[in-house]
């Protein structure tokens, strides 16, 4: 079966219900469904078969989801693009996934063209957003062309934190599971009104919720761009259910005016991650009585691999969660063992959802992947009750001295400062210590916060040793296409000289550590 079933199915039994709204119009899932058999029909005629890639280019709208489903029809590729890239960084992705067509909306086709000028680039076709793909001259395929579950229907391309963008490959049975996992974490139904703010060319964006309310039949609102006080009005008048919010969007949203008389009791569940929760990420919706989750995972996790499980006391929502229905989870040391509860480690996953593998990279594939397990690169602790909680990525882990330190110690002192807006702490190179700490610390505005008030917040609650070096501060933290905090730009501005001020403070250098068992040294 085919992800485009689930439109098929839902506009057999209740076609005249709203699947999509956007841009003031509303489409029922019969509607989708017309226009999904019209898109694949278009599609196959202009030559697309099973195993070609279909690029698109354009903002979050209905088109991009009848894309999708009209490539799973045809046993096509989908492949989003993200329309805030250059033309040059796109090439990149186009040489990896050579697809036979790129669809882009009307403002993007001159990015577009120039976007597959490589060697095996494809064709570009236009369309408008809201409009629909097709006009309808191509004869409508219908969903039922035994399109093997096993197959590829989707190319996401990772955020390139840890190298370069590689494109996680999911598979029908892939979407499926994943789908299953955020039905059962949310207890998702049809009767839900959801709302999708976050890119659809993103994971967040398709897999949290969207797809997994279009498996349900219930209704999404898309919109094209996040607008904190659009979602705001919309929550209100569309009585949103369920939300997806990225800790920057909560920011936006709490700081906006309109937060305070805000009508959130329609809200049942919004779900948060992509990046470090902190406290101030969770308390705003806390204070308006909204519950809300983390939720773990990455892309290649396709990205659920943990959930805040329903009833879960409100202490829950600042850890990761726990195992999704169809994903294993295990704490490892360094030659895959599992650790015991409470002892920190890498976090491996593993089940339905997770990857197929990399797109035309087998060697990348090999390195992620342990005996079916997905190493997650992530450093984590599952407590007493089951709950994860992530320490930080192993190859953000500071070595002072012989010492490890996890920057996520510090960015929770940091966090519990009401003056700091957000921080985050990365390494820079010392001549006698090889690393030390440094707080890129960005302050609440209206605030002379200063670096010795910074400096101040770690005393008695870190060992020296763990202490920043500097505050640097900034008017906002850099954040890659995936909206995390884009820490290799972090250590090109911690590198860069600048004279020693009061703002910018030195501690006291820390002696050298004994290594403690684990990966160098403590764990």
């Amino acid at each position: 079966m085919d992800i485009s079933a689930w439109v098929k199915h839902w506009a057999s039994w209740t076609p005249d219900k709203t699947a999509l709204r956007f841009d003031g119009r509303s489409l029922s899932y019969a509607e989708v469904e017309h226009r999904v058999r019209t898109a694949a029909g278009w599609l196959h005629a202009d030559g697309v078969s099973a195993g070609d890639r279909v690029a698109y280019l354009g903002p979050s709208c209905p088109e991009l989801l009848e894309l999708l489903f009209a490539c799973a029809r045809l046993g096509a590729v989908f492949v989003p693009l993200n329309i805030k890239m250059s033309a040059a960084e796109l090439r990149v992705f186009t040489t990896l996934s050579h697809p036979r067509l790129l669809i882009a909306e009307n403002g993007f086709l001159d990015i577009a063209a120039a976007s597959v000028q490589v060697a095996g680039g494809g064709r570009v076709r236009e369309f408008s957003a809201g409009d629909g793909l097709a006009d309808g001259a191509a004869e409508p395929l219908p969903a039922g062309a035994g399109v093997d579950a096993g197959a590829p229907a989707l190319v996401l391309f990772t955020s390139g934190t840890t190298g370069p963008p590689k494109g996680a490959t999911f598979t029908h049975q892939n979407l499926i599971f994943n789908a299953l996992n955020v039905i059962t974490g949310v207890r998702l139904t049809a009767v839900e009104e959801i709302l999708t703010a976050v890119p659809m060319f993103h994971t967040s964006g398709l897999f949290i919720n969207t797809l997994p309310g279009l498996c349900a039949g219930a209704t999404i609102t898309i919109h094209s761009d996040f607008d904190a006080g659009r979602v705001l009005e919309e929550v209100g008048r569309q009585q949103i259910t369920l939300l997806a919010c990225a800790p920057a969007m909560t920011f936006a949203l709490a700081e906006h005016p309109g937060w305070a008389q805000a009508d959130l009791s329609s809200l049942r569940y919004v779900f948060t991650g992509s990046t470090t929760v902190t406290a101030k990420a969770i308390e705003p919706w806390h204070a308006k009585g909204v519950v809300i989750g983390q939720g773990y995972g990455s892309t290649e996790a396709c990205p659920t691999a943990t959930m805040m499980p329903p009833g879960s006391p409100p202490g829950a929502a600042y850890t990761a969660g726990k195992p999704a229905l169809y994903t294993e989870l295990r704490i490892a040391d360094d030659t895959g063992t599992a650790l015991a509860t409470g002892q920190p480690g890498e976090v491996w996953f593993r089940g339905p959802a997770v990857m197929r593998g990399y797109w035309d990279n087998e060697p990348a594939t090999r390195e992620v992947f342990c005996d079916g397990w997905l190493r997650s690169g992530d450093l984590g602790v599952i407590d007493e009750c089951g709950y994860l909680h992530i320490v930080g990525r192993i190859k953000d882990m500071i070595i002072v001295g012989s010492a490890n330190v996890y920057p996520g110690d510090l960015e929770a002192v940091l966090d519990d400062c009401p003056e700091v807006r957000e921080a985050a702490v990365v390494d820079r190179p010392d001549a006698e210590l090889g690393e030390v700490p440094v707080a890129c610390v960005v302050p609440v505005p209206g605030h002379a916060l200063t670096g010795e008030r910074v400096l101040a917040l770690f005393e008695g609650r870190l060992a020296a040793y763990k202490h920043p070096r500097e505050v640097i501060f900034l008017d906002n933290l850099p954040r890659n296409w995936h909206g995390k905090v884009d820490r290799r730009r972090l250590r090109e501005i911690v590198k860069q000289p600048r004279a020693l001020t009061k703002t910018h403070s030195m501690c006291e250098r820390a002696p050298q550590f004994a290594a403690r068992p684990g990966r160098s040294g403590e764990r």
